[in-house]
């Protein structure tokens, strides 16, 4: 019983303390990356996304996003149902190892622009032909998404202790036709990059 009133205690203690602030500096080559030791070989975002009319600038602690890029999803149609997962590791003595922290959803292309979804806050809601994308989404083949200019900082207030270190965030599409039956090619890409509490 004592034991348990002290850990109710803590809890409460940590909670009251607000929460610590942490900074996420991208490696060079850490956004935006192909997959590492992912099974069934993946494609990558240039899979995904033709980006010669995007500009995305890797500015360690922050990225910068600007202009428009299309579609380019081969094997998916228009009507697929789009499910995304996305899993945050922390590095450990070497190896990889699953965080707490994950999204995901069954219906993607439904789910884009809600703004209760972590992607909305770092992706979607910079989109500014969001009623054409909302209809085409990621599973129509041409359809350009175009942003408004923004940068985005990469740091947040967690309540919760010591987050420091090496992380990797790995996000996963799957295409799944109107029987349910997924498309061959998978989209699968990192961003890596160091934590740091300010």
């Amino acid at each position: 019983m004592k034991a348990t009133f002290m850990i109710l205690v803590l809890q409460v203690v940590i909670c009251f303390a607000g929460a610590t602030e942490y900074q996420l500096t991208l490696d060079d080559d850490g956004f935006l990356a192909a997959c590492e030791n992912q099974p069934g070989n993946p494609a990558s975002f240039e899979a995904l996304f033709e980006n010669s009319s995007l500009t995305i600038q890797n500015l360690g602690s922050k990225v910068q996003v600007d202009g428009e890029h299309k579609v380019v999803w081969k094997d998916v149609q228009p009507g697929d149902t789009l499910k995304m997962f996305g899993q945050v590791y922390r590095l450990d003595k070497g190896t990889w190892q699953k965080t707490m922290f994950t999204a995901s959803s069954n219906n993607f292309c439904k789910n884009m622009f809600d703004k209760n979804q972590y992607w909305y806050n770092f992706w979607t809601k910079y989109i500014s032909n969001s009623d054409e994308i909302k209809e085409k989404c990621l599973t129509t083949p041409g359809a350009n998404i175009k942003y408004k200019d923004y940068v985005l900082e990469l740091k947040s207030s967690l309540n919760v202790p010591n987050l420091e270190g090496r992380y990797k965030l790995v996000v996963q599409l799957e295409a799944f036709d109107k029987r349910n039956e997924k498309r061959p090619v998978s989209i699968c890409m990192e961003c890596r990059g160091t934590v740091k509490q300010l």
